[in-house]
């Protein structure tokens, strides 16, 4: 089995976002209790049960670990101490460290970027981005937090991290329809873009009310038709490992994810694995049943 990347799930009670459409709040966190508090009396054996896992994602050939989770990973920074430290202790196998965030929390915080540079290891921050407005950006994250988007990726640059930029397709992202031309001008120009992930959203089939909010608030297909058409003039030269196009505009590579949740059957590469705070892996964020060891 190929792994394209390992998730690990940054344990954290709540999240300080309030996302309308958050994956997370459709499935049922409860179900992977975090036996990776330092508290718990059987930490000993659950840090080894814990170790293993990476191994084994490691031994698979997989180099990529992104930080992420139901929550803003940054929140508990004393687990990503703790995670720092373990990777080190087998040897620091995962070359490529990311860390997914919407960036509260982090603007202006230039001490908690040092350490996510100097001590975690992160090489990669993928900001996710509902709307290009920062005013639009935030009231739908619902975070209390001053985040401007531009001004965080000016600091990021200056540790000198990698900047992806996650464009959550909804009807949100750009009411103003403006050209694509401008759409890339403003991520390179304004956000220091290496990369770019357009995320066509995940829609589950039952009434939560955060596939009810997606559903009254679609990415318009033309807009979507049109994207795709833009992405045209820019052939893909090469592909990610799970097959999706990187097209190089304007020096930034960019992809079309229209699987974010990794459902896609026609494949033997797992898009990625998910390591919980309960030290068990599982291929699927929304099943239990997914398993892997």
């Amino acid at each position: 089995m190929q792994i394209q990347s390992l998730s690990v799930v940054v344990p954290n009670k709540e999240c300080v976002n309030k996302c309308p459409f958050c994956v997370s709040r459709m499935v049922n966190s409860n179900t992977y209790p975090n036996l990776m508090d330092i508290n718990h009396p059987h930490y000993d054996i659950n840090v080894r049960e814990y170790l293993k896992r990476l191994r084994f994602v490691a031994d698979s050939g997989c180099q990529t670990l992104m930080l992420t989770g139901t929550s803003e990973p940054q929140q508990n920074k004393p687990f990503l101490a703790t995670f720092a430290l373990l990777h080190q202790q087998i040897g620091s196998p995962f070359a490529n460290i990311e860390m997914q965030t919407t960036g509260v929390m982090l603007d202006g915080n230039r001490d908690y970027l040092r350490f996510l540079r100097n001590f975690v290891g992160v090489n990669t921050v993928a900001l996710s981005v509902n709307s290009l407005s920062d005013d639009m950006n935030r009231a739908i994250l619902g975070t209390k937090f001053d985040l401007e988007i531009p001004r965080l990726c000016r600091q990021l640059e200056e540790y000198d991290f990698n900047i992806r930029i996650c464009c959550n397709l909804t009807g949100q992202f750009d009411l103003d329809d403006n050209p694509w031309e401008n759409i890339f001008a403003y991520l390179k120009e304004k956000c220091f873009a290496d990369q770019v992930t357009f995320r066509k959203m995940y829609v589950s089939d039952d009434s939560t009310p955060q596939a009810k909010w997606l559903k009254d608030n679609p990415f318009p297909e033309e807009r979507d038709k049109s994207l795709h058409e833009y992405l045209s003039k820019f052939p893909a030269s090469r592909a990610t490992m799970y097959g999706a196009g990187i097209h190089d505009v304007d020096g930034m590579s960019v992809i079309y994810d229209g699987d974010c949740m990794g459902k896609n059957p026609e494949t033997n590469v797992r898009k990625y694995l998910i390591l919980r705070p309960n030290c068990k892996l599982y291929s699927q964020w929304d099943s239990a049943a997914s398993l892997v060891f």
